[in-house]
């Protein structure tokens, strides 16, 4: 597996993420893992977002449907 080497981290940091990880009863490198992963897996602002598919299926059903099918009685 690869590593990961971080320079001039400052000492703020470093304790801040101390402490974090003694929270979460996590070893540094539990907590550091951890948070590369959550940032790995936002969104990048302007990304395209991944493609659907999408697809119709045939449920057998040819005759239209009432609102009750979906919504029973209570006429959201």
């Amino acid at each position: 597996m690869p590593a990961l080497h971080i320079r001039d981290v400052s000492d703020e940091t470093v304790a801040a993420l101390r402490r974090r990880a003694a929270r979460q009863g996590h070893s540094m490198q539990q907590e550091l893992r951890e948070a590369l992963d959550r940032a790995a897996g936002e969104p990048v602002p302007g990304a395209r977002p991944k493609r659907l598919n999408l697809r119709t299926v045939d449920t057998g059903h040819t005759e239209g449907f009432d609102r009750a099918d979906f919504y029973d009685d209570d006429a959201r």
